[in-house]
């Protein structure tokens, strides 16, 4: 045999040990990361005597369902723990297990043992007393793989187990062990490890190792594994063997088969400058590397979220940009806006799924980008929205400039006729008011006119987030999404929102109480304010109702005096 030494072979050869095989941890306090909750109720369990027969771990791979079996069996057999709930790992018990070679831990694989003969044969053996210490332990593993005749034979020893056995069941899909065997069990959840436990933990190992590594390194490690340790350390040990020198962000990507930051943060270049071309050659260089294209579209996805992430201050540490990327990528996310970052995601997770499953190539992400470029899920076109709005401030401003220039009416002042004339030539349709949704009064109006409310600002602004407003429609009730499509946003006007329709049908359902409780409740909660709805039918020949004069019109008595006469529509 050789040894290794430094690098070089000497007369013996060393068997090389694994790294996830040497940093097992031997102790809860020691080496064992996260599951908090396992750990405290063990430990008392332990501390206080109260250790149950029977008990079953389930959890995500790698996150320590194994190795606290193999901890718990170590503690009830410890020779010299004394109060410490944690086994000493010195005593002859605890060698021997940590050796494997204990007759008193039996570490029994679920998936080739199944069946009912196996069974059989652990009820016969589960009579016999301990050889060394004071508990049997059985360990079975994947025990979720046994069969139903197994499961039942196995049934009445779980129930009334001799004082001396101790089992223990790890499974990875606790849904399919049979309610029968979950009831005599002690559960316990493993919950899948954090990016930043598993990445301290690493710290810790290539620190011991003499390894020199980038933290960021280890946080995509932490992050590409999904909460499993064990495949952390196991993409560590790949890692460090594909390196030279020092591990670093670019190694890990290697071995993963990731693609650069770069052509993410180039990607989303693309897609901020509507350049198709650009992005359908960055996807063909991928696939022409050999990247795994259902690998890279997940990358993307993931890429469309950060930057959904860089709207808020307090979401971008979540991210994973270093500062000067944090940069880029803030621009690229006020350039693409959250409402098409949001459809980025969806988009190219169906694809990532399309091309794991399918043998198109790249076409599922060609056409991802196809669709993210070229459709929209706006209604109305922003710049004509924009300008429509501006128009009908300007000519609000001109009428409202106009009244204040006449002197105000006298008590027995009347309007002459060119004045009256001028106020019929500028009637306009001031729309319906939500007070007037239910019937029309049918009954004698009376001569005053109550005027209605001011509203809290002058004119009518710009509504900007409406893209916001319809997604949030669209998440509560589609019919009101369906609905509100046919409308046109008009802008704001005090603490109403104007929406104008063209078909009397669209305008007549959108008042029912119920859907415009759902307008009024996402325009709250998307400005924060309370926005009112107010819709308005525009029809051709829709003329104002008679029961009530426009606001125009009462704004002009209310400053020349007199009474109605006539109303004439404007010749245009």
């Amino acid at each position: 045999m050789q040894i290794e030494l430094n690098g070089r072979r000497t007369g013996k050869r060393l068997e090389y040990l694994s790294l996830y095989r040497k940093w097992r941890p031997q102790s809860f306090k020691d080496g064992f990361v996260g599951q908090e909750h396992v750990v405290r109720t063990l430990h008392n369990a332990l501390l206080y005597n109260k250790v149950a027969h029977a008990y079953l771990f389930t959890g995500p791979r790698g996150t320590g369902k194994t190795s606290a079996a193999k901890i718990l069996a170590k503690a009830v057999n410890c020779t010299e723990r004394g109060e410490n709930p944690d086994p000493c790992n010195q005593c002859p018990s605890c060698r021997r297990i940590n050796d494997g070679v204990s007759l008193d831990v039996l570490e029994i694989d679920g998936a080739s043992n199944r069946g009912i003969d196996e069974v059989r044969d652990l009820r016969e053996k589960v009579k016999f007393v301990p050889v060394e210490g004071d508990y049997k332990v059985y360990i079975i593993d994947e025990v979720h793989m046994l069969t139903t005749e197994a499961f039942n034979a196995l049934l009445k020893t779980l129930e009334e187990p001799p004082p001396h056995v101790i089992f223990i069941f790890a499974t990875t899909e606790s849904h399919k062990v049979p309610a029968t065997i979950l009831s005599r069990c002690q559960k316990f959840d493993f919950k899948r490890l954090t990016t930043q436990e598993i990445s301290a933990h690493l710290s810790q190992m290539v620190a011991a190792e003499g390894v020199a590594a980038e933290p960021e390194a280890l946080q995509l490690i932490g992050r590409e594994t999904d909460g499993g340790m064990r495949d952390a350390i196991g993409l560590l040990e790949q890692s460090m063997a594909y390196a030279e020198g020092k591990l670093t962000v670019a190694d890990v990507r290697g071995v993963l088969g990731l693609v650069e930051t770069e052509t993410l943060l180039a990607l989303g270049q693309a897609a901020a400058d509507h350049n198709l071309v650009a992005g359908f050659q960055l996807i063909q260089k991928a696939n022409e590397e050999g990247k795994d294209l259902a690998l890279f579209a997940r990358q993307v996805a993931e890429f469309f979220r950060d930057l959904l992430l860089m709207l808020w201050t307090e979401t971008e540490a979540e991210t994973s940009f270093n500062p000067e990327e944090k940069e880029i990528a803030r621009t690229l996310t006020e350039k693409i806006g959250m409402a098409s970052l949001k459809r980025g995601v969806t988009l190219f997770l169906e694809a990532g799924t399309a091309a794991r499953r399918g043998t198109e190539g790249s076409l599922p992400l060609e056409m991802a980008l196809l669709r993210f470029l070229t459709e929209t899920d706006d209604h109305t076109d922003d710049n004509a929205l924009s300008q429509t709005v501006t128009a009908l401030e300007q000519r609000l401003a001109k009428l409202e400039a106009e009244l204040k220039v006449r002197p105000p009416a006298g008590p027995g002042r009347q309007p002459t006729k060119a004045e009256t004339k001028k106020v019929e030539h500028h009637k306009i349709d001031m729309g319906t008011n939500p007070a007037d949704y239910g019937p029309k009064q049918t009954g004698p109006r009376s001569k005053a006119v109550d005027p209605e409310p001011e509203p809290t600002t002058a004119g009518i602004k710009a509504f900007d987030r409406w893209d916001e407003v319809m997604e949030g429609v669209k998440q509560r009730k589609r019919t009101v999404e369906a609905l509100l499509r046919e409308g046109t946003p008009e802008g704001l006007y005090g603490n109403k929102l104007r929406i104008r329709f063209n078909m009397h049908f669209h305008w007549e359902k959108i008042k029912e109480p119920e859907y415009t409780k759902v307008v009024m409740e996402v325009l709250q909660e998307v400005t924060g304010q309370k926005i009112y709805p107010e819709f308005m039918l525009q029809e051709a020949g829709n003329k104002p109702p008679e029961e009530k004069p426009p606001e125009i019109l009462r704004k002009t008595l209310e400053l020349f005096g007199g009474e109605i006469t006539e109303s004439k529509e404007e010749d245009r």
